[in-house]
């Protein structure tokens, strides 16, 4: 697990939604493409990110409809970004330092590539001690 980089471990080709899209749209995508997170807005061009608690949380608890509710209204308007080409510890310390659990990925070009979420890495066929390792990195950065 010490060499991999973020793109060996990424789910490639990420579905995208439209940040005009409804709520109702984009859950139906998630469904269909088995995920919880889909980047609003283009390849080239990442308005935000949307996740299935995104959904449930600031909409339908709230008694929104999410068959009138558009992605804009709703989505986390910051997106974080890795490259393909970062090692695994450098997206664990960025997921950490910003208490998130899923990077967008993109390539060379700039353009999305993958999504990288901490399940991701989890479900790497590394032994439990490398997961440790790299938990117990990003804390001892933090609190340095």
């Amino acid at each position: 697990m010490k060499n991999l980089t973020v793109k060996d471990l990424m789910v490639k080709n990420p579905a995208l939604i439209g940040p005009e899209a409804t709520l109702k749209d984009a859950a139906a995508k998630m469904e269909s493409v088995d995920c919880g997170v889909l980047p609003v807005g283009t390849k080239g061009k990442i308005t935000g990110i949307i996740t299935d608690r995104d959904i449930v949380i600031r909409a339908i608890s709230k008694g929104k409809d999410p068959a009138k509710e558009n992605v804009a209204n709703h989505m986390t308007a910051k997106a974080f970004f890795c490259k393909e080409t970062d090692t695994i510890k450098e997206a664990a310390s960025l997921m950490k330092k910003n208490k998130i659990s899923r990077l967008v990925v993109k390539d060379n070009s700039g353009d999305v590539s993958g999504i990288l979420s901490f399940g991701c890495i989890l479900r790497e066929d590394a032994s439990a001690e490398e997961v440790a390792d790299i938990i117990t990195r990003v804390k001892a950065k933090k609190a340095a």
